[in-house]
């Protein structure tokens, strides 16, 4: 927590302690302690990283690297770059194959009732349809965020779903699956209505639209899907309206 704040990340602990639940994490470190990290999130398709974080007293000593060299002895791998890490992760042969934009704001519109909150008999349901959709198998996330006692909350539709999970301000959405945006857009309102500060990442112009008509504004900035040891992601990403969050593909 100490390097999110002295990088102006805002993860929490419970994202820590969700991410090293589901994959390893590695450390740089010196006598004054921690000085990097860089997480991975195996799946059976390929690895998602996240996490690659370096204290900015240790900054252009070739931490970074030496942690992405680390994590690439596993391959493929799929990763969201800030602008600011993309050089990086482009020298070390990751390409880009997609990118998400970021809307933040609180949702003015009315909730449709299309939903209703997801229980853990779901789980086998909504991690095929994960797995269909975002290409990766990983029920283990699902079991995760329908434990009835995290604090993610979980609505499900007809071949849809959309998952919330704390963020310092409120909530970041994610994932959210839906056979087309119109279906992602009533998701989006059945979870939002109410429900104060909202962070949504998209790649979908309809999914932006809509947000931008109900209360949202644009993050500066956004985040490049890029991979590595493979041409492109797996899965049907037509469906995929925003990633489980950019640490998790």
């Amino acid at each position: 927590m100490k390097l999110i704040t002295d990088r102006g990340w805002t993860w929490t602990p419970e994202q820590w302690e969700m991410m090293l639940a589901l994959g390893p994490g590695y450390g740089a470190f010196d006598s004054s302690g921690l000085l990097g990290t860089a997480l991975t999130t195996p799946y059976p398709e390929m690895q998602a990283i996240s996490g690659v974080l370096v204290a900015s007293r240790a900054e252009r000593r070739g931490i970074g690297t030496r942690l992405m060299a680390r994590t690439l002895e596993v391959s493929p791998s799929v990763l969201y770059a800030t602008e600011v890490g993309e050089p990086l992760y482009a020298r070390l042969g990751f390409h880009p194959v997609g990118a998400s934009v970021s809307y933040r704001g609180v949702f003015t519109g009315s909730a449709p009732g299309v939903s209703r909150p997801g229980t853990p008999s779901d789980v086998p349901v909504l991690a095929e349809l994960d797995r269909e959709v975002s290409g990766y198998t990983r029920p283990v996330l699902w079991d995760r965020l329908l434990d009835p006692s995290s604090p993610y909350d979980v609505l499900v539709s007809d071949s849809a779903v959309v998952a919330t999970r704390p963020n310092p301000t409120g909530v970041t959405i994610g994932p959210l699956i839906a056979p087309d945006a119109a279906a992602a857009c009533e998701l989006l309102a059945d979870v939002t209505a109410g429900g104060g500060d909202v962070r949504v990442d998209t790649d979908s112009p309809d999914v932006a639209a809509f947000l931008l008509e109900n209360g949202f504004g644009k993050i500066e900035g956004g985040c490049t899907l890029m991979v590595h040891g493979a041409a492109d992601v797996p899965g049907d990403r037509a469906r995929y309206f925003a990633p489980a969050s950019h640490a998790l593909g």
